[in-house]
C-alpha cells in the first residue's frame, strides 16, 4: 500500500513516510486522530507480521506493579471472558511470537504470525486485553498473579503465594540480578530507574489491590501508548481494529515525562546467598558505574559499547588482563546499559574479596590512565567496531520485535522512532572518532573522574538466605497475630474464592468467544530447507539454500565417537579455549583482535545427536561455526586453519583462569535456568545421545569443572594431553562434515584448511552413570522439577500425536496445576527427539510438582473429553514445528536433521501425523504417561528446605 503524508485511514493520519533501504521498505508514522496515540509501521513486505502495543510505565516503588499488571491483563477481558486468553491463544494459534514484557520504563504486548487471519485474531485479543481487562471485576486475577496470603484454616501458618512473587524470588537468587538491582538505586535515586520494575519479593506484598487498579488507570491509556506494526500487515483490516479500541477514550494530556537523573556519587553494601557449607572467600562482587549518556546521544552510547568490549571483551583485553594478572578477581565485565533513557557504564569485578577493593580501583585507574595517555590501539577499536557492525546488520529473529524494542529507545522519550533503526551515520561517526581522540576522551570521562561515580559492594553470606526466609516467616507471623477473627474468615474466603475460580473450567460459551483458525488454514506441506549433499575431497558437504545477503555461514563437524563420556565432559571445555589461547603465529590478544576484525561470529561447540529411532548409539561432534562476509572468507579460512592446527596448550595460568570462569558461569546458569540442566539429567539414562549430551553440558560436566577448578595443578597435564589428542587426531578431513549456507563458497578451500586427521567409528555407544532419581542442592529461593524418558526405550513408537498430547498437558493441566495453583513461574511438557520430558521453572514446591506428574494420564483424558475437537491443539503444535529462524539458525537446524537421518519425507510424514491426530490417538498415550513417573528419570534442583519434600533421590551439592 502506497501512503503519503496527510493520508487519513480508519481514524489515523499519516504524519511521515520515509524510504529506508536497510529496512527493505518504508517507515511510516501515523497519529490517531482522537487520542493522539502514535503508530509506526515498517512496511517491508515480510510474511511474518507483528503487532505490538506498549505503554510508558514508571515504577514508584519496588512492588513490581507493572510486572503484575503485565501478567494480569492477559487473564481475561471484556470480549473474551475466559480465565486466560493468553494460554488459549498458545493452545490454538499459529503465532510466531506471543508474550508480554516489562522493562524499567515500559510494558509491551507483542504478537506475530505469518497467517493473516491469525494475526488479526491475535491483535484483537491483545487489544481487548490491554484496553478492557477484567481486573476490576475479578480481584482473583491480582491475587493469583501478584500475591495473596495462602491460608488453609484459621489456625494454620500463612504463606505468601503468587506467580510474580515466585518468579522474582527466582530472579533475585541470581547474584547478577542482586548486583543490578543493588546498583540502580545508587545511580538513580530520584526517578523510576531506581526501583525494581520486576518487583522485589520483600516489597511485592506491600502492593494493594486498589493501588494495582489505580496504576492501570493512570498508565494504560491510548494517549500514553505506542503501537508498532511490522511486515506485510493487512492495513485496511488492522487499523479499524485498533481504532475501535482507541476511540473509546478521549485524548489525555499527561504523557508521564521521566525526569533525567542528575548524576550523584554514592556507595553501598548488600549481600547475596551462598550455600551453608560454602566458603565466602573469593566470592565478593565489586561494581562501579555512572550515568554516561542520554538516549539522544546514539554515537556516544555506541562508542561506550565499543569501549566496554575493548576494555574487557576477552581475558586479554587490557583492563581484564590487568585485574586477572594481579590475582585480584576471577572475572571482569564491563557493560553499557542502553535500554533506558540514560545509559549507564559499569564495571563488575566478579569473585574477589572485600579487602581487595582499593587495589582493584588502583589497577583500574592506572590501566585507564595508560590507555588515555598512550592512546587505545587503533586496531583494537577497529576490530570491535567491525564485529559490532556485522552483528547489527545480520538478521536475527524475531526481527520485527527487535525493531520494535530498538525503536522505543528513542520513541518513548519523544525522539525519532526511526533513529535507532538506521546505523550508517552512527558507524561512520564511530570510525571518525578513531582519528580525533574521541575514545580516549570518553574513557577519561567514564573512569578517571569520580563525579557521579557509584560503588556497590555485594558480599557473599552463608546466612543471608536463611535470614530472608526468617524475616518473611516473622512478617507472616506478625500479620497473623494482628488479624481479628473476621480478618481470618475474610482471608479464608479469599482463598476459597480464588481456588474455586482457578479450578472452574471455562464454559463452552466463554471459550467460543475466542477466535480460532480453521484447521483448513494450516498448510499440509511443511517448510523444509533445501539441502544438497555433495562429496568433495572425500568430505561430505551440506549446502543449504537459505537467503544470506552477502554472508557465508559455515560449520565444520568433527566426529568424537572414539572418546568416552568422561572425556567428552573434558573436551567440552576445549570449546572455551579455542580462539582464546595463543597459536603458533598469534599471541592471545592478537588472535582476538584478528577474529573481531575479520569475522562476524566464530564459535566452537561439542554436541551429540543420534539417528531417529536409535537409542544404543550416537555421534558426538566438535563443531566449528563461523559467520563471515563473503569478501572476508579467505581470512576466515586462514584463522580457522591457524586455530585448528596451531593452538598452544602450554600456558597453564591462562587455562586455569578460564576454568575458574567457566565453572562459575556454569554454576550460575544451573541456578538461574535449572530446568535446562534438569531436563538433560532426567532423560540421560535412556538413550546414547542424551547420555552424551548430559556428559557434555550436564551435571557430569559440572562435577568435572568443579574438580578441575579446585585441583588445576594435579589435573592439568592429563587435560592438556587430551586436548592435544583431539586437535592432532580428531580435527581432520578423515572425520569431517562441512555445512555451508550463503554464497557459493569454495568447499575445497575450506576442507584444505584442516589436516587429514585419523578416521573414527561411525557411532559410539554410551550409557549415563548417574542416579536415576537425582537432586542438586542449591542456594536459591525457588527450584525446578524435571522428569523424562525415551519413548523407544519405553517400547513406544514416536508419532506426531505425542507432540499434540504434550501441548495439551502443558497448557491445560501443568499450567493450571503448577503455575496457576502452585505459584511456579512456568511448567510444561516437551518432546525432545524421541524423548519426552516434563519440567517446572522457578517453582516454590518442586516436590509437589513431582506429585502432579503422577496423574498425567488422567489429566490428558479429562482435557480430551472436555472438548468436541482437538483441532486447536493441532494448530498450535504445527506452529511450534516452524518457528522464526534466522538464516544461520535454519542452516543449523538442517544440519541436525541430516545427522539424525531425518529426510523431507520424514518431516512431511510427521506433519501428516500431527494433522491426523484424533482423540483416540491421543488417549493411546495413556499407558506411557501412567508408566512415566515410575520408569523415567527424575532431576530436582532446589534448596535444602524444598528437598525435604522430595522422596527417594540421591542428593548432591551444586
Amino acid at each position: 500500500m502506497s501512503l503519503c503524508v496527510n493520508d487519513r485511514l480508519h481514524g489515523f493520519t499519516v504524519t511521515r513516510v520515509r524510504e529506508v533501504p536497510s529496512l527493505h521498505g518504508n517507515f511510516v508514522e501515523m497519529t490517531h486522530d482522537k487520542t493522539g496515540a502514535s503508530l509506526c509501521w515498517v512496511d517491508n513486505g515480510e510474511s511474518n507480521k507483528l503487532f505490538c502495543v506498549g505503554f510508558k510505565t514508571l515504577p514508584e516503588d519496588d512492588t513490581g506493579v507493572f510486572h503484575i499488571l503485565e501478567h494480569s491483563v492477559l487473564c481475561g477481558s471484556e470480549k473474551y471472558p475466559v480465565r486466560e486468553p493468553f494460554v488459549e491463544l498458545l493452545k490454538s494459534s499459529m503465532n510466531t511470537f506471543l508474550n508480554a514484557m516489562t522493562f524499567p520504563d515500559k510494558t509491551i504486548y507483542p504478537v506475530s504470525s505469518r497467517n493473516d487471519q491469525d494475526f488479526l485474531n491475535l491483535t484483537e485479543v491483545y487489544l481487548d486485553a490491554v484496553f478492557a481487562p477484567r481486573i476490576f471485576s475479578n480481584p482473583n486475577i491480582f491475587y493469583q498473579e501478584g500475591w495473596h496470603y495462602e491460608l488453609t484454616d484459621g489456625e494454620a501458618q500463612p504463606t505468601f503465594k503468587g506467580v510474580v512473587f515466585n518468579e522474582m524470588k527466582g530472579a533475585m537468587s541470581d547474584v547478577d540480578e542482586v548486583v543490578m538491582y543493588g546498583a540502580l538505586p545508587l545511580l538513580f535515586p530520584d526517578n523510576c530507574y531506581g526501583f525494581n520494575s520486576g518487583g522485589d519479593p520483600r516489597a511485592i506484598p506491600n502492593l494493594t489491590y486498589e493501588q494495582f487498579c489505580n496504576s492501570y488507570r493512570k498508565y494504560y491509556h491510548p494517549s500514553n501508548s505506542r503501537i508498532f506494526l511490522d511486515g506485510n500487515v493487512p492495513l485496511d483490516r488492522v487499523l479499524p481494529l485498533i481504532d475501535g479500541y482507541l476511540s473509546r477514550y478521549e485524548r489525555a494530556e499527561a504523557i508521564h515525562p521521566i525526569e533525567p537523573q542528575k548524576p550523584v556519587a554514592a556507595e553501598a553494601t548488600n549481600y547475596y546467598e551462598i550455600g551453608a557449607e560454602e566458603s565466602p572467600e573469593g566470592k565478593a562482587q565489586f561494581t562501579m558505574g555512572k550515568i554516561i549518556a542520554s538516549w539522544d546521544e546514539p554515537v556516544k552510547v555506541r562508542a561506550m559499547m565499543v569501549l566496554s568490549e575493548v576494555l574487557a571483551g576477552s581475558n586479554e583485553a587490557p583492563l581484564k588482563r590487568a585485574i586477572l594478572s594481579a590475582g585480584l578477581a576471577q572475572d571482569v565485565t564491563v557493560m553499557t546499559m542502553d535500554e533506558i533513557m540514560q545509559a549507564v557504564f559499569a564495571i563488575q569485578v566478579k569473585n574477589t574479596d572485600a579487602d581487595k577493593t582499593d587495589e582493584i580501583r588502583r589497577v583500574i585507574k592506572e590501566t585507564v590512565m595508560e590507555l588515555v595517555e598512550k592512546g587505545i590501539p587503533r586496531a583494537d577499536l577497529e576490530a570491535v567496531i567491525n564485529q559490532m557492525e556485522f552483528r547489527v546488520r545480520e538478521p536475527q529473529e524475531p526481527q520485527g520485535l527487535i525493531r520494535c524494542i530498538t525503536s522505543l529507545g528513542s520513541w518513548l522519550y519523544g525522539g525519532d522512532p526511526l533513529m535507532p533503526l538506521v546505523h550508517e551515520e552512527t558507524f561512520a561517526a564511530l570510525r571518525k572518532m578513531l582519528d580525533d581522540g574521541g575514545y580516549e576522551q570518553l574513557l577519561k570521562e567514564a573512569l578517571l573522574s569520580d563525579e557521579g561515580l557509584c560503588v556497590l559492594h555485594t558480599l557473599p553470606s552463608t546466612t543471608y538466605g536463611e535470614e530472608l526466609r526468617a524475616k518473611e516467616a516473622q512478617r507472616l507471623n506478625d500479620a497473623k497475630e494482628s488479624w481479628t477473627e473476621q480478618d481470618k474468615q475474610d482471608i479464608l474466603a479469599l482463598n476459597a474464592s480464588l481456588a474455586q475460580w482457578q479450578q472452574t473450567p471455562d464454559t463452552p460459551e466463554q471459550l467460543a468467544t475466542l477466535p480460532v483458525l480453521d484447521l483448513k488454514e494450516v498448510s499440509p506441506e511443511p517448510h523444509v530447507t533445501s539441502t544438497r549433499v555433495e562429496t568433495v575431497d572425500g568430505v561430505t558437504v551440506l549446502r543449504h539454500d537459505v537467503p544470506c545477503d552477502g554472508i557465508v555461514h559455515l560449520s565444520m563437524y568433527f566426529s568424537l565417537t572414539d572418546f568416552t563420556l568422561p572425556q567428552l565432559s573434558r573436551i567440552s571445555l576445549l570449546t572455551r579455549l579455542l580462539g582464546v589461547l595463543p597459536t603458533a603465529n598469534y599471541d592471545a590478544a592478537a588472535l582476538q583482535q584478528a577474529i573481531r576484525t575479520h569475522l562476524g561470529r566464530l564459535k566452537f561447540d561439542v554436541e551429540a545427536s543420534g539417528e531417529q529411532g536409535q537409542t544404543e548409539t550416537c555421534q558426538p561432534k566438535l563443531a566449528v561455526r563461523c559467520s563471515v562476509l563473503t569478501d572476508k572468507l579467505d581470512k576466515a579460512i586462514e584463522l580457522i586453519h591457524e586455530i585448528l592446527t596451531s593452538t598452544c596448550f602450554d600456558d597453564e595460568d591462562r587455562i586455569r583462569e578460564i576454568v575458574l570462569q567457566v565453572n562459575e558461569e556454569a554454576r550460575r546458569n544451573a541456578m538461574a535456568g535449572g530446568h535446562a540442566l534438569g531436563m538433560k539429567i532426567a532423560i540421560s539414562h535412556f538413550d546414547a545421545a542424551s547420555a552424551a549430551s548430559e556428559a557434555i553440558s550436564g551435571w557430569s560436566q559440572l562435577q568435572f569443572l568443579r574438580e578441575f577448578a579446585a585441583n588445576p595443578a594435579e589435573m592439568m597435564a592429563d587435560f592438556t594431553g587430551l586436548m592435544k589428542q583431539v586437535m592432532n587426531g580428531a580435527v581432520g578431513k578423515a572425520r569431517m562434515t562441512l555445512s555451508l549456507a550463503g554464497d557459493d563458497a569454495d568447499a575445497a578451500r575450506l576442507i584444505a584448511c584442516v589436516p587429514q586427521g585419523t578416521p573414527a567409528p561411525a557411532v559410539m555407544t554410551a550409557k549415563a552413570d548417574l542416579p536415576r532419581r537425582l537432586a542438586l542442592r542449591v542456594p536459591s529461593q525457588v527450584g525446578y522439577a524435571c522428569m523424562g524418558d525415551n519413548l523407544i526405550a519405553m517400547g513406544e513408537t514416536p508419532a506426531g500425536s505425542i507432540q499434540v498430547a504434550a501441548n495439551i498437558l502443558s497448557f491445560d493441566y501443568l499450567w493450571n496445576r503448577i503455575r496457576v495453583q502452585g505459584g511456579a513461574y512456568g511448567a510444561g511438557m516437551r518432546t525432545l527427539g524421541d524423548g519426552v520430558v516434563c519440567y517446572t521453572f522457578r517453582d516454590p514446591t518442586p516436590g509437589r510438582s513431582l506429585g502432579v506428574y503422577e496423574t498425567l494420564a488422567e489429566a490428558l483424558k479429562t482435557s480430551v473429553d472436555a472438548v468436541e475437537s482437538v483441532d486447536k491443539y493441532i494448530i498450535s503444535t504445527v506452529a511450534e514445528t516452524e518457528p522464526l529462524q534466522s538464516p544461520r539458525q535454519e542452516a543449523m537446524q538442517a544440519d541436525l536433521a541430516y545427522f539424525r537421518g531425518t529426510t523431507p519425507a520424514d518431516v512431511a510424514k510427521r506433519r501428516q501425523e500431527i494433522l491426523a491426530t484424533t482423540k483416540e490417538s491421543l488417549l493411546a498415550w495413556s499407558d506411557m504417561l501412567t508408566r512415566l513417573p515410575a520408569e523415567g528419570g527424575i532431576a530436582v534442583i532446589a534448596n535444602e528446605e524444598a528437598l525435604k519434600n522430595v522422596e527417594d533421590v540421591t542428593v548432591f551439592d551444586l
